[in-house]
């Protein structure tokens, strides 16, 4: 057997390897989500029960935003089959973080609406934080445009 023909069999059985584990983290993923969801819907059934309304609500918020990232991820898995072990679409990945990004600033809102006291060294931190996701979404949507304006013109 000659070293191209030995080369063509590794290569294949890593790419089999690779698009099985792809399939195994993909129905991870579908598990994990519907048990977010599962709970998501339990915490909105309990959400009368909860000693504070607001802290119920960013609990059921959090959990449907972290369902949603994860569904994105498992879209990103579907363009990773799609696209023949080559990732040509990168719009999945930065739709992943913008979803990201935007939950950890409506968690942090939640989170200075409703703290019971004031500190200002801690609202710094806040607003600086607040600031610092807002220049990543607009770089992440400034990113899906020119994504989007490249493929136009091609």
């Amino acid at each position: 057997m000659n070293l191209e023909r030995w080369n063509y069999y590794v290569q294949s059985f890593f790419l089999r390897l690779e698009r099985a584990l792809y399939v195994f983290i993909g129905l991870g993923i579908l598990v994990a989500t519907a048990f977010i969801i599962f709970y998501g819907f339990k915490a909105i059934w309990n959400l009368p029960s909860y000693p504070n309304f607001t802290e119920g609500i960013i609990y059921v918020l959090d959990k449907f935003l972290i369902a949603m990232m994860f569904l994105e991820v498992f879209y990103t898995l579907q363009v990773i089959f799609g696209e023949e072990y080559k990732i040509k679409c990168l719009e999945p990945f930065l739709l992943v973080g913008i979803i990201a990004l935007v939950r950890r600033l409506l968690i942090v809102g939640f989170e200075i609406a409703h703290t019971p006291s004031f500190e200002p060294e801690r609202f710094k931190y806040y607003l600086f934080e607040i600031f610092t996701i807002g220049i990543l979404i607009l770089t992440l949507i400034a990113g899906i445009a020119i994504l989007r304006k490249l493929r136009v013109m091609k």
